[in-house]
């Protein structure tokens, strides 16, 4: 088998809080081979962005660490490398999509300003500062002339019309839609391998979602990217994803292609998840919830961390952190239910 282009073995991340040491993830195992588009789901706060900020180490430190694992990509373990070693990296093999484009746009500085800037500093052809345009050499100003060129291309990649003229406005003159496609042009400004996109859906109504969705589909064949989509919405899994992994409290508890996980879940996590879904099924015999709530993660369960809320809990769930079982073709389910792989 090919070397995965993302292999995340047995990692452990922990917070420092005023209530004590938070363990955020506790383990957590994750592949993606190239050209994967991959899902990564689960309740708000069972650790996904955790997870996908620890692969560009974009973790603070302090109050984070890193206490065991490895992250892999492509082979070179990232956790080993210097800090300006990772800058390098994150510029040639890294794009992030992030939340809310409201905020990760500056509104002092127009869309030009903030484009160029991506295109030049993850080609590491050059460290501009916005706005910054007198006293360059005539060959800082050739290097400023090829990026706005590149930015407009960038522009009509992402499906923002007449890129020549609107690449001069301020980030208030584009609606929501339009602003995060700005953000996934500047996360595709250096070429990257892997395209982490995390939950770049939330803050935009029904229509525009799809719009987004679909715009990330197209890239991903067109520029045959890997994709990993941080996501609590089903939905958009269904739509977007060939493969899904489902975390609940620090941990993947699930990995499957994304008919077989729908079509047969195995942990009791992930049919919780699937029937508290609205459909036309469940709305007819009612939905059913998840009992209780997500544990502290200062003072965690022992054993699987999902075993106070599970309806099919047993002594051993206490005990012991289950093992990956194979449940079908290509489908791992963490869970005393199942025997473990040997």
């Amino acid at each position: 088998m090919d070397t995965p282009l993302l292999d995340i073995q047995d990692l452990h991340l922990e917070f420092s809080t005023f209530e004590g040491v938070s363990k955020v993830l506790a383990g957590v195992d994750l592949q993606m081979q190239r050209g994967d588009v991959l899902a990564l789901v689960g309740e708000t706060g069972c650790g996904k962005s955790m997870t996908a900020l620890s692969v560009p180490r974009l973790i603070p430190t302090p109050p984070g660490r890193i206490t065991r694992g490895k992250v892999f990509f492509d082979g070179e373990d990232l956790l080993t490398k210097t800090p300006e070693e990772m800058q390098r990296f994150r510029a040639r093999h890294l794009g992030m999509i992030f939340q809310d484009p409201t905020t990760n746009l500056n509104p002092l500085f127009t869309i030009r300003e903030q484009l160029l800037d991506a295109v030049l500093y993850q080609r590491h052809e050059a460290k501009l500062v916005p706005g910054k345009w007198k006293g360059f050499l005539p060959s800082a100003r050739q290097m400023r002339h090829e990026a706005r060129a590149r930015a407009v291309e960038l522009m009509q990649l992402v499906g923002i019309p007449d890129g020549e003229r609107r690449i001069e406005e301020y980030p208030h003159q584009f609606s929501g839609g339009m602003r995060q496609r700005v953000l996934i042009a500047m996360a595709l400004a250096g070429k990257p391998d892997l395209l982490i996109a995390d939950e770049p859906t939330t803050a935009l109504d029904v229509t525009i979602q799809a719009q987004i969705l679909r715009l990330i589909i197209n890239l991903v064949k067109q520029l045959n990217l890997s994709v990993l989509l941080i996501t609590h919405n089903l939905g958009v899994v269904a739509r977007t994803c060939e493969r899904v992994a489902v975390m609940y409290a620090g941990r993947v508890i699930e990995q499957a292609p994304v008919r077989e996980l729908f079509r047969n879940p195995k942990h009791p996590y992930t049919q919780g998840l699937i029937n508290a879904v609205p459909t036309k099924q469940t709305v007819r015999r009612g939905l059913v919830g998840i009992p209780g709530l997500i544990p502290n993660l200062t003072d965690p369960p022992s054993g699987c961390r999902f075993h106070p809320r599970c309806s099919r809990v047993m002594d051993v769930c206490g005990e012991s952190v289950p093992g990956g079982s194979p449940v079908g073709k290509e489908h791992l389910a963490y869970c005393h239910l199942y025997p473990e792989a040997p």
